[in-house]
């Protein structure tokens, strides 16, 4: 009898990420994981954070699919970051409290938008300059991009992450000034403590 090929491969991510190797996966969430060993959070946070989203998008599935799919969830190191637009102020505000409620949340940071006038045409705004911010942060040299989540809502990019040094968060800050339509940039980056 040949053995189940499924339970090899979880064993040989693990091996690949205890070996500290990288290797080409299609997935976000599977890519991230090889390759957080190149970043300042340790994998036990990496993990913890990913929980944390997973469990958090799960319960707005499951109690208010308006919050689902209106609402972008971003976790470092236990902080949380909501951002998207909703229709009106309740919605925000359990938005809110459903984030609370997930074991391991220290810190929930609500950017959520009320606002009705959501189009296509401001979500692909949105997008394009979250690209463009990431794509000049990843192609700095001196910058660690996976330290870096970036959201944009309404012209405004949000950053949360872990830097190693004010210089260094200052740079990802004028990087995501410097991009066309970038109206405001809010961050809530963590210096990386000695």
């Amino acid at each position: 009898m040949k053995p189940n090929r499924l339970i090899f491969i979880p064993i040989i991510l693990i091996i690949f990420l205890l070996s500290n190797c990288t290797i080409p996966v299609a997935t976000g969430v599977v890519t991230k994981a090889v390759t957080v060993s190149k970043s300042d959070i340790s994998i036990g946070e990496f993990v913890d954070d990913t929980l944390i989203k997973a469990i958090l998008k799960n319960a707005y599935f499951d109690l208010n699919e308006k919050i689902f799919f209106n609402v972008d969830v971003e976790v470092s190191q236990g902080r949380v970051l909501l951002t998207g637009t909703v229709e009106n102020i309740d919605l925000r505000i359990e938005a809110t409290r459903i984030a609370w409620g997930v074991k391991g949340v220290e810190t929930v940071i609500n950017e959520i938008q009320v606002s009705n006038s959501d189009s296509i045409l401001d979500f692909a705004d949105d997008l394009v300059i979250s690209t463009k911010v990431l794509a000049k942060i990843t192609l700095d040299e001196t910058i660690n991009s996976l330290n870096y989540n970036i959201e944009t809502v309404n012209k405004i990019v949000y950053i949360i992450g872990i830097s190693n040094s004010e210089k260094e968060k200052q740079k990802v800050i004028n990087i995501a000034r410097e991009v066309f339509g970038v109206e405001e940039v809010i961050d809530y980056i963590n210096i990386k403590s000695e």
